[in-house]
């Protein structure tokens, strides 16, 4: 079930003015020192807690799904960042210390991030732009690059100083200005540069080069940088870059032995990609065109086979395209190259080929190469690239008609090229002829979708790139132009309408039903987009606007029901198209279980639009007609929608839908594991309810008493069933088909009350779970087959359903609750029960709420206890058992118990039952609720009362033996407080008698076998509290506690058992009449007990109890024999004497 809490995006907007509060908080507290100078400058912190920086980075990761909220708050953010790093800059740093970061990577680590979340043109320019830092900053990347640096640098560091010396390299004046001494070249670069060269200028290369191969974002700044370096004008008449492209190019066409990284290989890429976008050094276009059109045809190289080097080659593509439209009549090199090559169309064909890449940037990168190219090119030249692009479409549209089928289309080639016609027109070079062929080739793929062999879906991306080619077609072209085109031609129109109204009904559609949450929101966007840019021409576009709201588009289901709903109302062709797309791929032929039953719950709801419940029945019965059996998922929505349409009008005719019940039976003729994953059966049985609700409705008998045979037939097969899906339709199923046999004087047949317990008594005979469908048909019907819970037939049933609650197998026991439960629930509408009867089910749920079984699932048992608790709950609201004093008693003593289980979720759903029947004060909300101390207070007060009951008084020690014996740390301690404040403020006398009932409660867990650990842990705190001995001088029956104790543990093999009961005798041994005793049966566990561990802690105990200081200085760890004078001694002065 989706929840409004899930929308992420609307949780961050709500919360985002406290995060970026606590961002400029947190901020001048991680950067700075509280204590100001002597002159008033504050100081800079060297060292952060690397605590506060994942507190800052925590604070600004949430905004990159909605980076815009950011923008306000940056020139707040950011210049205190750039000042702290610059005060940091001329110190040394501090000494190192563990968890503690420098500032400088505290500093260039969130700069990262904003870059990350914001992009990192927006945050440069917050960089400070003064020409004085450059050395600074070559210097400080020098020192961390050096190889006599000792301290790893983050590689954010690099990036963001990269980033920012690339900034500082915009500087209008000459570098040769800058005088100091010009440093050397790594012979190991290979690399010749010009004489002249400023040594600034020579540092900076170096630095660039060293950074280039990393496989980090530092290549993408060191790549940004010595592009930037080189486009400088003082730069570029030294030919810098002719010396760095030679270099770049030597690297890529070099034969060497040595095995490179794919970060080696692409760090020159990415350099002359950057130097071919730059329009400052086309004389070096040429070569870098040569090489990446080598590279592009080479299948061994990088450019073939790995995704970031095809989009250099792209970009380098379409730099050198462009280059070549927009270049004037130039002499040398690069007009001998445009004039003797094909460049223009090379790159064109290279472009198209790359949109059905097997990688999405790519196809991305290439889709905008194309749009860049063709808004240079003259207008027909463009038309024929556009017309390449809808070309490629035709044989996957269409021919006739408005069926669209993809089954064979190439998803990736849908993808890229449909992105490229958006991109195309969100710069609107498509020809406004050529604008039919567009918006019907981008409505056709947003309805583009596959699924592979394993159920997955593709063709998400294609529906959105088609999404964001209807926005810019609505933005980017004017009314007029969009009424020119013929709706008639599009293959998608719902009739005779205006394009503008077509698009819209579409994305209505998209924008309601597209199962992706993207995809409905980008189809809610367009829509809003093409409302507002073309007023008037959509039918009630205002109201239309505020209905499909971005928002309220985020949940599907809500976008299913509601919001398709609120749109139909508006217009019958919105309510035509909505119906139409609820009966295909987007509704009732979805792949999970939930969308199909939203579709079928929408489709109910509009077929209530102006009356239209039979138009809707009739249309869903034809495609139940043509439905082969093989699709049992959209047999499933089909069925599902058909019963739901038939539940708000059971007055419709149900003629043509009898005939279905004989298909039926083929759908259902074997439950292969499709047939139960898709819940084929139980939108069957939701089905066969409502056609025999609607027969007792409207009169249709001759049709429908046809059809009870098959009906029968049916009715067996589900009931045979043990799937939660079919249970929990069958208890409706068979209560209808019992009405209509009534109705129609026919036997009951297979739901006859000897039938099903007979069938009953042989499937609880075995071990597994077939045929739980008849238990709950047989509790469904109890009250059913004669005048509600009284009589033979009613009384039988009840048998029965008590009978399997004993049972072996803990399955079938959770089903017999839950049948038990239904019969409870089916007299709702009676004033009185059957007294035996009422006894015959207390009893049996008093066994389903003592249910403990454990096996190697875990405490399996509180399943059972659960589905008591349920039917408890029902009870109680049942006037025909607020008659049935004792049996309710008996289940009122279940709840106090259980309302203290230490399984959370068994003392929360007894809890609730408590607080809403048995006067509980304590609210009850979740888990944490009922897990705190003022809560057991109030669940252990019963204990305060004299005129309470005393099977109340019991349960409750029961249950506190469960919370308060053994459990988790926090309840135990919650549970424990409660309770001594609670024993604490009784007097002598009523405490007596609960110590009597405990000692009761021992004795019975003893009979039973049960595991008495947790009792005896609990008892041991109560003497450990000194509540049990204010009872030492009274006539309290002490000398039986000490021997239900004693027959506790004997011969046991449970240690942590024996040790509770060693502090059990520690309490004991404070009450005169029983002090021999225990010591002598301590002494005696001294002397016998085989187990170290179990030998030292009751030597503690004798010696607190005795003072004895002999048992201190002994190990009583060694064998028995090397003790035993010390015990003897201890036994002839603490006992005999």
């Amino acid at each position: 079930m989706e929840s409004p809490d899930e929308e992420d995006d609307v949780k961050l907007i709500k919360a985002s003015a406290s995060l970026l509060s606590d961002l400029e908080s947190a901020l001048p507290l991680l950067l700075w020192r509280p204590a100001a100078t002597a002159a008033g400058k504050q100081r800079v912190h060297t060292r952060v807690k690397q605590r506060d920086l994942d507190y800052v980075i925590k604070l600004i990761e949430p905004f990159q799904g909605e980076p815009q909220l950011l923008d306000a708050r940056l020139k707040y953010l950011l210049p205190p960042l750039v000042e702290a790093y610059l005060a940091y800059l001329p110190l040394t740093g501090g000494n190192r210390a563990d968890r503690h970061v420098d500032l400088e990577t505290a500093v260039c680590t969130i700069l990262y991030t904003l870059c990350k979340v914001r992009g990192h043109k927006v945050i440069v320019r917050f960089f400070s732009n003064e020409a004085r830092y450059l050395e600074p900053l070559v210097e400080r990347l020098e020192r961390t690059t050096a190889p006599k640096c000792d301290v790893d640098v983050a590689w954010q560091v690099h990036y963001v100083l990269l980033l920012w010396l690339s900034h500082l390299l915009l500087t209008p004046f000459d570098l040769s200005s800058i005088s100091e001494t010009k440093p050397a070249i790594s012979q190991a670069l290979n690399l010749e540069l010009p004489a002249e060269l400023p040594p600034v200028a020579i540092r900076c290369v170096t630095v660039g080069l060293h950074h280039l191969p990393s496989a980090t974002k530092a290549q993408d700044a060191a790549a940004a940088m010595l592009v930037r370096l080189s486009a400088r004008p003082d730069m570029q008449k030294l030919h810098l870059g002719d010396s760095l492209v030679r270099y770049a190019i030597q690297s890529l066409t070099a034969d060497g032995n040595e095995s490179t990284t794919i970060y080696q290989q692409l760090a020159p890429l990415r350099f002359l990609s950057g130097i071919a976008a730059s329009s400052e050094m086309g004389h070096l276009v040429p070569q870098i065109y040569r090489t990446c059109l080598r590279l592009s045809v080479n299948e061994g190289s990088p450019a073939t086979g790995n995704a970031v080097a095809k989009m250099l080659v792209i970009k380098t593509f379409r730099s050198v395209a462009i280059l070549s439209l927009r270049a004037v009549p130039a002499e040398g090199p690069l007009a001998s190259f445009l004039q003797t090559t094909s460049v223009l169309e090379d790159v064109i064909d290279y472009l198209l080929r790359s949109l059905r890449d097997r990688d999405t940037p790519v196809r991305y990168v290439a889709a905008k190469s194309i749009s860049l190219i063709v808004l240079d090119l003259d207008p027909d030249m463009g038309h024929e690239v556009i017309q390449a692009v809808l070309d490629s479409f035709l044989e996957d549209m269409p021919r006739t008609g408005g069926v669209l089928d993809v089954r064979a289309a190439d998803p990736l080639r849908w993808h890229g090229q449909t992105l490229t016609l958006a991109h195309s027109l969100f710069k609107r070079t498509a020809s406004p002829a050529q604008l039919s062929s567009i918006i019907n080739t981008l409505i056709a793929a947003l309805q583009f979708e596959q699924r592979t062999t394993t159920g997955s879906t593709l063709g998400t991306n294609v529906r959105d790139a088609a999404n964001f080619g209807i926005w810019s077609v609505s933005r980017r072209y004017t009314t007029a132009e969009l009424l020119r085109v013929d709706a008639t031609s599009l293959h998608f129109s719902c009739g005779e309408v205006p394009v503008l109204l077509a698009v819209a009904t579409q994305l209505i559609l998209s924008a309601c039903l597209d199962p992706a949450g993207n995809i409905r929101r980008g189809s809610s966007a367009a829509l809003q987009e093409l409302v507002g840019r073309h007023p008037n021409q959509v039918h009630e576009g205002i109201s239309l606007v505020q209905i499909v709201e971005y928002q309220a588009v985020g949940l599907r289901r809500r976008a299913t029901i509601d919001v398709s709903n609120n749109a139909a109302v508006l217009r019958c062709n919105y309510w035509e198209a909505l119906v139409e797309g609820l009966l295909g791929w987007r509704g009732i032929g979805s792949p999970d279980v939930a969308s199909r039953e939203a579709a079928a719950t929408s489709l109910a709801k509009l077929s209530t639009i102006d009356g239209r419940t039979q138009d809707v029945i009739d249309r869903l019965a034809e495609h139940l007609t043509e439905c082969p059996p093989s699709e049992a998922e959209v047999l499933h929505g089909l069925l599902l929608s058909v019963s739901n349409a038939l539940d708000t009008d059971y007055k419709v005719s149900t003629v043509g839908l009898w005939p279905l019940i004989e298909r039926l039976t083929q759908f259902l003729s074997n439950f292969t594991p499709r047939i139960l994953r898709s819940e084929l059966p139980a939108a069957a049985a939701q089905l066969i309810t409502s056609l025999c609700r609607c027969r007792l409705q409207n009169g249709d008998r001759d049709e429908a008493d046809d059809q009870i045979p098959l009906i029968e037939s049916l009715v067996e097969r589900l009931t045979a069933r043990q799937e939660e899906s079919v249970l929990r339709h069958l208890p409706a199923l068979v209560q209808a088909l019992l009405a209509l046999r009534r109705e129609a004087k026919q036997p009951l047949g297979a739901i006859g009350v000897q039938t099903l317990c007979k069938k009953v008594a042989t499937d609880t005979s075995k071990t597994t779970l077939g045929g739980a469908g008849r238990l709950i048909a047989l509790g469904a019907l109890a009250a059913a087959y004669g005048s509600g819970l009284h009589g033979e037939k009613a009384e039988t049933v009840v048998r029965t359903l008590a009978a399997v609650v004993n049972s072996a197998g803990v399955d079938w026991r959770v089903i017999g609750v839950r049948a038990l439960r239904l019969a409870v629930q089916s007299t709702s509408t009676s004033s009185t029960i059957d007294g035996n009867i009422a006894n015959t089910i207390a009893q049996a749920l008093h066994r389903g709420l003592h249910d403990y079984t454990i096996d190697e699932r875990g405490d399996v048992g509180s399943l059972v206890r659960l589905e008591a608790i349920a039917a408890v709950v029902d009870i109680l609201s049942s006037a025909a058992f607020s008659q049935q004093a004792e049996s309710v008693r008996l289940l009122q003593s279940g709840i106090f118990r259980l309302s203290l289980e230490k399984l959370d979720r068994v003392r929360v759903q007894a809890a609730m039952c408590r607080r809403r029947f048995l006067q509980s004060r304590e609210p009850v909300t979740d888990i944490a609720s009922v897990s705190t101390y003022e809560y057991f207070c109030d669940a252990m007060s019963p204990l305060l009362s004299n005129s309470a009951d005393a099977s109340e008084q019991r349960a409750v020690l029961e249950g506190c033996i469960s919370c308060a014996g053994v459990c988790a740390e926090a309840l135990l301690q919650a549970s424990r407080a409660a309770l001594a404040k609670t024993l604490d403020a009784v007097d002598d006398e009523l405490l007596a008698d609960h110590l009597t009932a405990f000692a009761a409660v021992l004795k019975a867990m003893l009979i039973a076998r049960s595991d008495m650990h947790p009792a005896l842990e609990l008892l041991a705190f109560l003497l450990n509290m000194q509540i049990p001995q204010r009872l030492a001088d009274t006539d309290f029956k002490w000398r039986g506690l000490l021997s239900t104790i004693q027959k506790s543990h004997h011969k046991s093999n449970d240690i942590p058992k024996i040790l509770a009961a060693v502090h059990v005798y520690q309490g004991l041994a404070d009450v005169a009449v029983l002090r021999g005793d225990v010591v002598r049966k301590l002494a005696s566990m001294l002397k016998t007990n085989p187990y170290p561990r179990v030998r030292v802690t009751v030597a503690e105990a004798l010696f607190l109890a005795t003072g004895y200081e002999e048992l201190k200085a002994k190990d009583w760890t060694k064998p028995v024999k090397e003790n035993a004078d010390v015990v003897e001694t201890l036994l002839q002065k603490h006992v005999i004497d």
